[in-house]
């Protein structure tokens, strides 16, 4: 949708999505609402996801002359992700 220019419904679209509020669906609605002029709004929306999206996070807020804090975000340590629950068995048996 926002690619044929419907921007405004996109971004209705985005937020009504079940998955709306999701880590990755945060970056494609900052994009959306950054393109529109919303950058205020794109960094919100990626606020609530601190632990991701933080070079894109730093982007906006510098967009938004918040230098400082932009510096203060790409300085935070880089969580690693979660291990596996996987027990390192393999079986060959049945119920796979």
């Amino acid at each position: 949708m926002a690619d044929c220019g419907l921007l405004v419904e996109a971004i209705e679209q985005a937020r009504a999505h079940p998955e709306g509020d999701t880590w990755y669906a945060a970056w494609a609605l900052s994009d959306v609402l950054a393109e529109v002029g919303r950058t205020e709004e794109a960094a919100a929306v990626l606020e609530q996801h601190p632990t991701f999206n933080s070079s894109l996070r730093a982007e906006r807020l510098i967009d938004l002359d918040r230098i400082e804090d932009a510096v203060r975000v790409l300085q935070q340590p880089v969580t690693k992700p979660t291990t596996p629950a996987w027990g390192s068995t393999y079986t060959t048996e049945p119920p796979f």
